[in-house]
């Protein structure tokens, strides 16, 4: 089987999702990175796509807060658009079974739900739960279990799928014919597997 990676392709740093394709190679699977022009010696494609997250990175670095987290937080929902745009071509082009995909490239999985490729979710950070039942990861909320404390998360909830929005990703889905819930930043993660690096000692009881 022939498995694309999705994930960021920051310059000058190490790509954690290497060590995953790696174990899948010896598994005797192929693997390819997608829209990355370095993946530590394993096969990759470049996109020719504007890649808004290194365009505006002297930007980023002079907010803080809310501030920079939403516009952080648009500038990957912005790259997910221009890969709307090329995915399906390079998906042919490469001939891949499946994609695993990084799920801080929000809403990247529109492209294989609309060819009918199956997707899998394997976070490099830590992952975000849009339950409501534990505190997203970008918050310094406390955990706790009280119904104040779940309506709280939930709310950090709602706030976050505001700052995910974008017109050219919802155009895409649209098009497509996809219904999203985009109340729900949650709805579009694979219902195959979702893969996260905490270790059960760390995880929250739910």
């Amino acid at each position: 089987m022939k498995l694309g990676f999705i994930c960021l392709n920051l310059p000058g740093h190490l790509n954690p999702m290497t060590a995953l394709a790696r174990q899948l190679q010896e598994r005797n699977h192929e693997v390819v990175f997608l829209y990355s022009s370095s993946a530590n010696g394993l096969p990759c494609v470049p996109g020719d796509d504007r890649d808004p997250i290194n365009e505006n990175r002297p930007e980023v670095s002079k907010l803080q807060g809310d501030d920079a987290l939403g516009f952080g937080v648009g500038l990957l929902v912005q790259r997910t658009e221009a890969m709307l745009k090329s995915m399906p071509a390079m998906l042919e082009a490469t001939a891949v079974d499946a994609l695993i995909i990084d799920p801080i490239q929000f809403y990247a999985e529109l492209a294989p739900m609309n060819l009918g490729i199956p997707y899998i979710h394997a976070a490099v950070a830590s992952h975000c739960d849009y339950s409501g039942y534990t505190p997203l990861c970008i918050y310094g909320d406390p955990h706790q279990t009280t119904p104040k404390a779940i309506a709280r998360n939930r709310k950090g909830v709602a706030k976050f799928a505001k700052m995910l929005r974008n017109e050219g990703v919802k155009a895409y889905a649209r098009s497509a014919g996809l219904e999203i819930d985009w109340e729900d930043p949650g709805f579009t993660l694979s219902k195959i597997a979702w893969l996260t690096q905490t270790p059960r000692e760390f995880d929250f009881e739910s």
